[in-house]
C-alpha cells in the first residue's frame, strides 16, 4: 500500500481529482489518532485535521516521490501540532487564560469485563502520556504508535536519531513508572 499511497500524491500533483479523497481516506485514522493521543481538544480536532491536509496540499509539489510518504506526512502532522500548541500557550501570556484543558475519554458502555479492562487500561496510558514532557510524549507517539524509525523521527523533529532513542527511553520510562504508580494508589483503594 505504500507505494500507491505516494502514487497517490503524485497523481494528486497531476491534477486526479480523486487522488488527494484517497489519500485523505488512507491517513484519516492514523492523523486523528495521533491527534487524540497529542491531547487536542475533541472541538479543534476537526478544524486541525483540514489544516493539515491545507498544508500537506500545499507542500505537495515539494514531496520527492522516491522517498517515504508517511514520514513526510507526518513531518507536516507534528509541526501543525506544534504550532496549535504554540498558538494556545501565546494566547495564554497575552489574555493571561490559565483554564485547564480538560480531556476527553471515551464513553461507551463496556460489554464485558475485558473491555473494562482494556479501557481502563488505555485511560491509564492516555492519562500517563499527557504527563509525559512534550518532546518525550512526541518521540513515544511517533515510534510507537506511527512506527516511525528513529531516524525518521529524528528528521520530522529536527533532532539527530540519538536524541530521538533517548527522548523515547526517557519517555517509556516514564511512562512505566507513572502507571506503576496509578496501579498501586488503585490497588490501595480497593
Amino acid at each position: 500500500m505504500k507505494h500507491e499511497e505516494r502514487q497517490l500524491l503524485a497523481r494528486h500533483c497531476a491534477g486526479d481529482p480523486d487522488a488527494f479523497g484517497a489519500l485523505v481516506a488512507c491517513y484519516r485514522a492514523p492523523i486523528y489518532g495521533y491527534l487524540v493521543r497529542r491531547g487536542v481538544e475533541r472541538e479543534v480536532r476537526d478544524d486541525l485535521f483540514q489544516e493539515i491536509f491545507l498544508r500537506i496540499h500545499r507542500a505537495a509539489a515539494s514531496y520527492r516521490e522516491d522517498a517515504p510518504l508517511h514520514p513526510w506526512l507526518f513531518t507536516i502532522v507534528a509541526n501543525t501540532v506544534r504550532s496549535h500548541y504554540r498558538k494556545i500557550r501565546v494566547r495564554r501570556l497575552v489574555f493571561a487564560e490559565a483554564s485547564p484543558t480538560q480531556r476527553e475519554l471515551a464513553s461507551t458502555e463496556p460489554d464485558g469485563r475485558e473491555v473494562a479492562l482494556a479501557r481502563e487500561t488505555a485511560a491509564r496510558i492516555e492519562a500517563g502520556l499527557a504527563r509525559l514532557p512534550e518532546t518525550q510524549r512526541e518521540a513515544v507517539l511517533l515510534c510507537c504508535v506511527e512506527k516511525l524509525s528513529h531516524a525518521e523521527v529524528g528528521r520530522i523533529l529536527g533532532v539527530p536519531a540519538g536524541t530521538v532513542r533517548t527522548r523515547l527511553a526517557r519517555g517509556r520510562a516514564g511512562l512505566a513508572r507513572l502507571l506503576a504508580k496509578q496501579r498501586s494508589e488503585s490497588e490501595t483503594c480497593e
